[in-house]
């Protein structure tokens, strides 16, 4: 009932769809560092939503926020930490685990 109302992927300390999108775009940039600069070309619904994505994958651990310039602009460099590949390793096992049932059915 209440559902939709509650963010239940944020209340059992998992990242939304939007701030594991922001993880998978910093792992499929060939990068392990990149910064918040860098993902504006790739991140479409604004620089505000992309910050709370960024303060999102922050508080869960998955990501490791320092400031610094980019091109003379202040910007924020960002590092997935060991839990964010772990955690990335997991749902990557998963999808595949997902997709082997499936199509063997």
């Amino acid at each position: 009932m209440f559902e939709d109302d509650i963010d239940l992927e944020g209340f059992y300390g998992m990242p939304s769809a939007r701030a594991l999108g922001v993880l998978f775009q910093i792992l499929i940039s060939n990068r392990k560092v990149t910064t918040t600069h860098d993902l504006l070309d790739y991140f479409s619904d604004g620089i505000h939503e992309l910050r709370q994505a960024i303060e999102e994958l922050q508080s869960l651990g998955l990501l490791e926020v320092t400031g610094v310039q980019q091109d003379g602009v202040d910007t924020s460099k960002l590092e997935i930490t060991l839990p964010g590949h772990a955690y990335l390793s997991g749902f990557a096992w998963e999808l595949i685990e997902n997709y082997q049932n499936y199509f063997s059915e």
